[in-house]
């Protein structure tokens, strides 16, 4: 089940994040619980018994939300398939979102296959968008879905 997590998750979740050497986006604590205290934003958890997966979105235009992590702790289990599920379910049937979109390293095989199969559109290369270390710039993907590609897949 998707819920909002507890004040006392937030460092859990960003100790996830800050061990996956492939998050874009190394999110501190402090920004994570800013993002947790808004309505149509927020440090979303997938919850099977725990913390089994995490989201982080937030409103970025009106109607445009930014899913700007997204995690498991245990993958290849079907837990991504259901937490992406979920997301979509939040921000396109909860939140009335229009548009949602995020991006992935270009080496990200499990990432860039999530997002194909929950029917994300890729929309094209971000050159050198991510310091993976210093010095070291890598492409990303672009993806988004559509609030009416969401509806259509039922």
């Amino acid at each position: 089940m998707l819920r909002r997590a507890t004040d006392g998750e937030i460092p859990a979740v960003a100790s996830l994040i800050a061990a996956n050497p492939m998050a874009l986006l190394q999110q501190p604590e402090a920004w994570l619980r800013e993002i947790a205290e808004g309505e149509a934003r927020g440090v979303l958890i997938w919850d099977e018994g725990g913390i089994d997966g995490f989201a982080v979105i937030d409103w970025e235009y009106p109607g445009v939300i930014g899913l700007w992590n997204l995690g498991v702790v245990q993958p290849r289990r079907g837990i991504g398939k259901r937490l992406i599920r979920a997301v979509l379910d939040e921000v396109f049937g909860k939140l009335g979102a229009h548009r949602l979109f995020c991006d992935a390293a270009f080496d990200n095989a499990a990432a860039i296959a999530a997002f194909g199969k929950a029917g994300f559109v890729r929309e094209g290369v971000m050159r050198e968008c991510w310091e993976r270390e210093p010095g070291v710039w890598v492409d990303c993907l672009a993806f988004s879905m559509l609030a009416h590609e969401w509806r259509a897949r039922g």
